[in-house]
């Protein structure tokens, strides 16, 4: 049975599905994979958990609008090509707290703003 998307029902709050607990599992997978390739090395395994956390906080728990994930992707991709230039050394972890920054800067105006959908909606 075909359901037009316009007829489905949003539901607010968490969501999780096979498919997001499938992508955990190959963000997991390939951070441990890195760490056994490249070591500790600049700390480069973090990057898939951090990115794949950060968006399963935006698409199923906070609910953010896809406009505000592609602004904290770009801020994300800019911090860490600056960080990566200047910053050589500890350019992972600085990148990584300036964009948890911006995060919770898009999370907090996104809970307060009307239509939110998250996990604090109700």
């Amino acid at each position: 049975m075909n359901i037009p998307i316009s007829k489905v029902k949003k539901e607010a709050g968490f969501r999780i599905n096979l498919v997001d607990i499938l992508f955990i599992s190959l963000l997991i997978f390939s951070s441990y994979y890195l760490y056994n390739l490249l070591g500790s090395t600049e700390n480069l395994y973090i990057l898939p958990l951090y990115v794949g956390f950060t968006f399963f906080l935006f698409c199923n728990v906070f609910r953010l609008r896809t406009k505000d994930e592609f602004l904290w992707t770009l801020f994300f991709l800019l911090v860490s090509t600056i960080t990566f230039n200047f910053f050589r050394e500890n350019w992972v972890f600085t990148s990584m707290a300036l964009s948890s920054f911006f995060q919770f800067i898009e999370i907090v105006i996104n809970v307060r703003s009307k239509g939110y959908k998250g996990v604090f909606s109700g």
